[in-house]
């Protein structure tokens, strides 16, 4: 999969590729169980830019977001293999601080999730 960004391509290995502040994709598929959801993704989200992630229901919009910030990592049987990087650095590294990667990469979910006794 490749993302154009205007009317420039932008992918990995491309002139915005490990520049600060992006968010770099390879080779990324994500599976629930034996289900393969997301297979082979490969983009790179220049810094500074607006990026919409569009598809139909159930194409794995949600499931790459929450890859990004590795919500993911809560459900059970679920796995991945490839490569996420934000700020150059690897969101799967041993020892990766999650309260600090959740602080830097925002969610907005389809349904409110409000705070308890909001």
């Amino acid at each position: 999969m490749t993302v154009t960004v205007g009317s420039r391509e932008s992918g990995v290995g491309s002139r915005e590729s490990g520049v600060g502040g992006t968010i770099e994709v390879r080779d990324f598929s994500f599976y629930y169980g034996p289900r393969n959801a997301l297979k082979d993704i490969s983009f790179t989200i220049p810094a500074r830019s607006v990026t919409a992630i569009i598809g139909p229901s159930g194409c794995g919009k949600s499931t790459f977001l929450r890859s990004i910030n590795r919500l993911n990592d809560l459900i059970p049987d679920a796995h991945y293999a490839g490569e996420i990087k934000v700020h150059g650095q690897s969101i799967f590294e041993s020892g990766m601080d999650l309260v600090a990667l959740r602080q830097k990469i925002g969610m907005v979910f389809q349904r409110p999730n409000p705070f308890p006794k909001s």
